[in-house]
């Protein structure tokens, strides 16, 4: 009569041992493979691990690094925002518009910004638009009920015009200090500030979902919403909340896209979108599983595609086949997803 329990139970720590034994295969993967990757590309091209360069991948994957972190947060829930690059493309414009006081046109001419105002000005206007995109999200998804992925497809459209609509068909040269500051100053072990923030927001992103209730909130909500909802958790609040902090980290880079460009033009940040989804899922988050990654793998994520973006470029390799690699990291995170963790 107790062969049934038994059988169920045996089921049940079985499950549960694989889903660790899994777990542990990815934290364990993830830095084996960029490990291999570092010693091969550091063997085939002399200049790859000199401090110069390793700087250069940091200082160019600092703006993906941020927007992975509201990537992160937002796939944890158990959604998916296609809206990333738009959102900070958003953000960038207005932060070049408020602070630069001339704009050249597409044909050379000189057109009035909106006004030499200060960066401070500029960053809050621009957070001010970028977490209000992130609240839409939530707001479509949860108060509207459309799917993640509709939604935040129909914010692209939405911050992709109204980043357009400010710009005008301009580029702006921006030429306030503070932005060749935090791409130039270095601060701490000769990276430069920009750097450091990206790195700033790994560590406030991991503690806040690793010890804070909002972080465990988040993560019961993503592994199975019904439950999360019948034991009482605020559900809509906090999927609300994540998509808005998601669009404030977004318009941070875009500020660091001003920085690191110093220019800007309307085909910034273009395959942003794309890019951010590969990192994340490199990172060992999961496209049909919500509640399953942490924050400091998705960091990992971005320095493997930084690495593979870099050693490319030093080896020259064509464009064209570039973007098909990009393509082939995606179909490959896609199906490792299915293979460590299964159809369910």
């Amino acid at each position: 009569m107790s062969s049934a329990p038994t059988s169920v139970l045996s089921r049940t720590q079985a499950r549960f041992g694989g889903g660790q034994a899994r777990e542990f295969a990815q934290s364990v993967g993830i830095i084996v493979v960029g490990a291999v990757l570092l010693a091969i590309f550091a063997e085939t091209a002399s200049a790859f691990l000199t401090s110069g360069n390793v700087r250069n991948i940091l200082v160019q994957t600092s703006v993906l690094g941020v927007v992975a972190v509201g990537e992160t947060m937002v796939m944890l829930t158990g959604g998916i925002d296609l809206s990333v690059g738009a959102i900070a493309f958003l953000g960038e414009v207005l932060v070049a518009d408020l602070t630069t006081p001339l704009a050249s046109g597409a044909t050379g001419q000189t057109i009035s910004s909106a006004g030499a105002h200060s960066w401070e000005f500029a960053l809050i206007v621009a957070l001010l638009a970028t977490g209000g995109m992130g609240l839409l999200n939530g707001l479509l998804v949860v108060v509207v009920g459309i799917p993640p992925i509709l939604a935040t497809l129909a914010s692209l459209l939405v911050a992709t015009g109204l980043g357009e609509l400010v710009l005008n068909l301009r580029y702006l040269m921006v030429t306030t200090p503070i932005f060749a500051q935090l791409y130039t100053n270095n601060v701490l072990l000769n990276l430069p500030i920009m750097v450091v923030i990206m790195f700033g927001f790994y560590l406030v992103g991991g503690f806040l979902m690793q010890k804070t209730p909002f972080g465990r909130d988040v993560y019961a909500i993503g592994g199975n919403p019904r439950a999360a909802r019948l034991s009482g958790l605020p559900v809509g609040r906090v999927t609300v909340a994540t998509y808005t902090v998601a669009g404030l980290i977004y318009g941070v880079a875009g500020f660091l896209t001003v920085c690191q460009l110093g220019m800007v033009s309307q085909n910034d940040l273009t395959s942003l979108n794309f890019q951010t989804i590969i990192v994340v899922l490199i990172g060992g988050l999961s496209v049909a599983r919500g509640g399953v990654g942490r924050i400091e793998r998705t960091l990992i994520g971005v320095v493997i595609f930084g690495m593979l973006a870099n050693y490319q470029t030093i080896e020259g390799v064509d464009p064209s086949f570039q973007q098909a690699l990009l393509g082939g990291l995606l179909f490959a995170a896609i199906l490792a997803d299915r293979l460590l963790r299964g159809r369910s």
